[in-house]
């Protein structure tokens, strides 16, 4: 996992859940599961028995949480990206840096990076693929975004700055870097990013 000493990074807390309550473990090895899946097979190879297989669980311990293959990949969106809630700095890149870096995180991990090519092909004629690609960028996203539009109000940026220009730019760079020059961005590199996109 890419970390950063000098900032302070939160996990958010997770959802009630109703009824007996769920193991935590298990969710996270069907999750990892899926995920190498549909690495491995694409996501029109990829099926419930193969997920349960990897995981060493039966298809009913899937169905029990989530009811299609679907929700499984947007549950997994969701817990695989945990942006930190509320971070404000005072200092436009450390609010930057917090936001991209768990992309940058996610990419370091050679089964999401094998997942996410499949996914977007998909994602192009599904549109509940595409809503699951949206939950999974999202969050990290409207975060980074948050930060530009904080940095407009202290006039830490020019008031025409384009906040969703600039943060497109820097995500795409840390995953065109990752998924076509196959170089893995760590924390130095990803505030080397955020300072030369800004002209620092």
């Amino acid at each position: 996992m890419v970390q950063d000493p000098g900032v302070t990074t939160s996990t958010p807390t997770a959802a009630p859940r109703r009824g007996r309550p769920r193991d935590d473990r298990l969710d996270a090895a069907i999750v990892a599961a899926a995920v190498a899946e549909v690495g491995a097979k694409g996501w029109g190879g990829a099926t419930i028995e193969g997920i349960a297989a990897r995981a060493g669980v039966g298809r009913a311990s899937i169905y029990r949480r989530w009811g299609s293959k679907y929700e499984l990949f947007h549950y997994a969106a969701v817990s695989i990206t945990q942006p930190s809630e509320g971070v404000d700095t005072g200092s436009f890149v450390d609010d930057l840096f917090v936001a991209l870096l768990p992309i940058a995180d996610m990419l370091t991990q050679p089964e999401l990076a094998a997942l996410l090519p499949s996914l977007l092909a998909e994602a192009t004629n599904d549109e509940a693929v595409r809503s699951t690609v949206h939950t999974f960028a999202g969050r990290c996203r409207q975060q980074a975004i948050d930060a530009v539009e904080r940095a407009r109000a202290r006039g830490d940026v020019a008031e025409s700055t384009d906040a969703d220009a600039l943060v497109d730019m820097l995500a795409g760079g840390l995953v065109y870097r990752r998924l076509l020059l196959g170089e893995v961005a760590d924390a130095t590199a990803v505030r080397a990013l955020i300072r030369q996109a800004l002209g620092e």
